[in-house]
């Protein structure tokens, strides 16, 4: 891949990825513009850009392509805007913030990670299985630290990212040496035109690598399974044949037992597949099996992503915020006893089809408690499967929740639905569930 060259960089888009993005193309010496819709007074992050840079804001005024031989889109920034599509019609080359970074350092190998349920968490065990063999590491794209941030930051030399379907949708040439594509669900049906056009988007991540890479991919998930890649394929599955693979209470690497159910930090099945593919794909960037066992025991998770928060009266209240769509929601679900589950779901619904969580709800719910906005709709579409009771806010659900669940029982939040509607983001809404799950005296409404 042939280096940059450039002189007047556009950013669109002033999110967390878009400023780093900025800082890294001012580093590079280039005239920076960039623009976003927002009015200048929501966008504090302006002060964090250099002088020089100048703003466009309020639109996206094709005034701004004045000169420009680069943009860069932030994920947040759909790409069929008509700025995008002008500068494509004059011949401007559009990256994302993130291949824009791995434009800077494409010789590093790199572990890109996608799907639409626990990027995050697989992201952050590659990273910490290969710190363990005191590997000189750097996490971050979708989660946490912008990739352009972590370029500018320097001090590593080899990298995982976590990939949204907004970053990879309009990759060009972005080649990872190991790719991780971990599962297919319902998601974000209202930036993409439907399940093709976000499956398509997920596996733009493999379609530049080459023989000498690595695709890791779900064995379970036929969709995912079926990735088109010139990449040596490499499968995981916790109910099947695969190069990793759960073996009764082993989890096997290439056959080789690598450690055991009750020794991992994290839980759920679904943890179970994540380990799997986390220690495939570090093992393929040539992290030692000992390094990838001593990661897997000794990580507990990331915040809101199903942990226990509160236990009391045998009664355990688990925090699975960042389950933001369906899929995520059917994984938490799955591995827990029969009935045992008084679980909250609810806010805005992204257009998901809630009904197919039915025999998954009718197994292993109790009680289900639906809140927000499309909490009606949510309860309607899960009537036959479970008693339902609509709560206007998560304090009332929780305690409803509190009155009915019994000692061995356990209260789960796994909304599959955004925040917005009530909350700034799944972090407030997984801080404000745990506050109310410890407050034993909460009143009943």
């Amino acid at each position: 891949m042939e280096p940059l060259h450039y002189s007047r960089a556009l950013v669109v888009g002033l999110g967390r990825s878009g400023v780093a993005a900025a800082r890294l193309a001012a580093a590079d010496g280039a005239a920076v513009v960039v623009t976003d819709r927002r009015p200048r007074h929501e966008l504090p992050a302006l002060a964090e850009l250099p002088a020089e840079v100048r703003a466009f804001v309020g639109d996206h005024p094709t005034a701004c392509l004045e000169g420009v031989d680069l943009v860069v889109v932030s994920p947040g920034v759909p790409p069929r805007v008509e700025l995008l599509e002008t500068a494509r019609d004059r011949g401007i080359e559009v990256l994302t913030e993130v291949e824009f970074a791995w434009r800077h350092r494409p010789s590093a190998p790199l572990a890109a990670v996608t799907g639409s349920n626990g990027k995050s968490t697989v992201t952050t065990l590659i990273a910490e299985m290969m710190a363990v063999d005191d590997e000189r590491v750097a996490a971050g794209g979708n989660l946490g630290t912008a990739a352009s941030d972590l370029i500018l930051a320097g001090g590593w030399d080899r990298w995982v990212l976590e990939i949204s379907s907004f970053q990879s949708e309009l990759f060009q040439a972005l080649a990872p040496s190991v790719g991780v594509f971990l599962n297919l669900s319902q998601d974000h049906l209202e930036r993409h035109a439907g399940m093709d056009d976000y499956l398509a988007a997920k596996q733009r991540l493999f379609a530049f690598q080459g023989d000498g890479d690595t695709a890791v991919l779900n064995a379970d998930d036929e969709l995912v399974a079926g990735t088109e890649t010139a990449a040596a394929r490499r499968f995981f599955s916790i109910v099947g044949e695969a190069d990793g693979r759960l073996d009764g209470d082993r989890l096997l690497l290439d056959g080789v037992e690598l450690t055991t159910v009750d020794r991992i930090g994290l839980s759920g099945a679904h943890n179970l597949a994540n380990v799997l593919a986390a220690g495939l794909a570090a093992t393929a960037l040539g992290t030692s099996h000992d390094a990838v066992a001593a990661a897997a025991e000794g990580f507990h998770g990331l915040a809101h992503r199903h942990r226990v928060v509160h236990e009391a009266a045998g009664v355990r209240w688990i925090d699975d915020s960042k389950a933001t769509n369906i899929g995520a929601a059917f994984a938490a679900l799955r591995g827990y006893p029969a009935g045992s589950l008084h679980l909250i779901l609810g806010g805005q619904g992204k257009g998901q089809d809630f009904s197919v969580l039915a025999d998954e709800v009718r197994r292993s719910v109790a009680r289900l408690y639906v809140i927000g906005i499309d909490g009606p709709a949510i309860g309607e579409a899960l009537a036959d499967a479970a008693p339902v009771e609509q709560c206007e806010t998560l304090a009332e659900a929780v305690a409803r929740a509190r009155k009915a669940a019994e000692s061995g029982q356990l209260v789960l939040l796994a909304p599959a639905c955004a925040s917005f509607d009530q909350f700034t983001g799944y972090d407030q809404r997984g801080d404000v569930f745990a506050a109310l799950a410890r407050e034993e005296a909460a009143p009943c409404p």
